[in-house]
C-alpha cells in the first residue's frame, strides 16, 4: 500500500522547494492520510531558511487535484465525530498551505475540482495551462459546502461568479478562471513549466525579507481596518529597512549588477 509519503513527493532545487501530489490514476485525489501529511509538510518548509519559493503541482497532466477522495467517505465520514475529525484535519493542511510565509506558485494542468481547487486558490499565484478546468461539484454529491470554503471562493472571484460555479457544479475553462481572477496567467500548455520556472527563478532571487513582507502585507491589507495587525506590519517593514540585504540592495544597483541576498 502506498504511504502518504509516496503519493506526495517533496523535493528541493536550491532555493525551490515542490510539493507534488502523486496520485495520477486517481487524478491526484487526497486521502485524510495525505491531507495530514500535506500539513506537515508546509509547517516543516515554513521553517527552512534555505526555502524561498514552493512549486505545488500534480502529477501528470490529466488533473491538478479533484479534491477529496470520495471513497473514503463511507469510512471516514460516517458519523457527526468522524466529519469533525476529517474537517480538522484538512483545515491544518490548508491553514499550513495559506500561513506559510513562503511565496506559493501553483501549477495547474487538467481539471482542477473541489478540494483541488481550495489548493490552487489557497496558493499566491496561479499559473494554468489553456487546457486546464475547474469547477465546485458539492451539487452534485449531495454535500454541503462549509462556509470558510465558500468565503475563499467568493474572495477569488466574485459573488456571481461563485453562485454560477456552485449551483450548476459545472467544470468552466481556463479562460472563465482567468476573466473571473481565479488564476494569475493562463499559457500553452506546452509552455507552462517554462512559464512557472520564471516565476519561481524570479522570486528566488528577490530578497526573502520583502517578499515575506510583501506577502504578509497584502494579507493585512485584504482585512477591514479594524482587524489589522499593524504592529505586525510595521515590524516587517523595519526588518526589511535593518537587513543587510537592503544594504546589498543598493549596492548591488549603484555597481549595475545582480543583488545576491541572503534573507538577513
Amino acid at each position: 500500500m502506498d504511504t502518504p509519503d509516496d503519493l506526495l513527493r517533496t523535493e528541493t532545487d536550491g532555493p525551490i522547494a515542490r510539493f507534488t501530489i502523486n496520485r495520477p490514476e486517481k487524478r491526484n485525489a487526497m486521502t485524510l492520510a495525505m491531507w495530514q501529511r500535506m500539513g506537515e509538510v508546509f509547517e516543516a518548509w515554513a521553517d527552512d531558511p534555505g526555502i524561498r519559493v514552493i512549486v505545488v503541482c500534480g502529477a501528470g497532466d490529466k488533473c491538478f487535484c479533484a479534491g477529496n477522495d470520495i471513497s473514503e467517505f463511507a469510512k471516514l465520514r460516517s458519523t457527526p465525530e468522524q466529519i469533525a475529525h476529517y474537517n480538522a484535519v484538512t483545515h491544518h493542511a490548508y491553514s499550513a498551505l495559506r500561513n506559510i510565509p513562503k511565496p506559493t506558485i501553483a501549477r495547474l494542468e487538467g481539471s482542477c475540482m473541489g478540494g483541488g481547487l481550495e489548493v490552487a486558490q489557497l496558493c499566491d499565484i496561479q499559473i494554468a495551462a489553456d487546457t486546464a478546468t475547474f469547477g465546485v461539484p458539492p451539487a452534485k454529491l449531495g454535500l454541503g459546502y462549509k462556509l470558510d470554503d465558500t468565503v475563499l471562493l467568493v474572495e477569488n472571484v466574485g459573488v456571481k461568479a461563485a453562485k454560477e460555479m456552485l449551483l450548476t457544479g459545472r467544470r468552466f475553462a481556463a479562460d472563465d478562471a482567468l476573466r473571473w481572477g481565479l488564476v494569475n496567467r493562463v499559457v500553452p500548455a506546452a509552455e507552462l513549466d517554462a512559464t512557472v520556472q520564471v516565476y519561481a527563478d524570479e522570486i528566488a532571487a528577490n530578497a526573502p525579507l520583502s517578499v515575506k513582507t510583501g506577502k504578509l502585507m497584502t494579507i493585512e491589507a485584504a482585512k477591514e481596518t479594524g482587524e489589522r495587525d499593524l504592529s505586525l506590519c510595521q515590524s516587517l517593514v523595519d526588518a526589511c529597512n535593518a537587513s543587510e540585504d537592503f544594504i546589498e540592495g543598493q549596492r548591488a544597483f549603484a555597481e549595475k549588477r545582480p543583488p545576491n541576498f541572503k534573507g538577513k
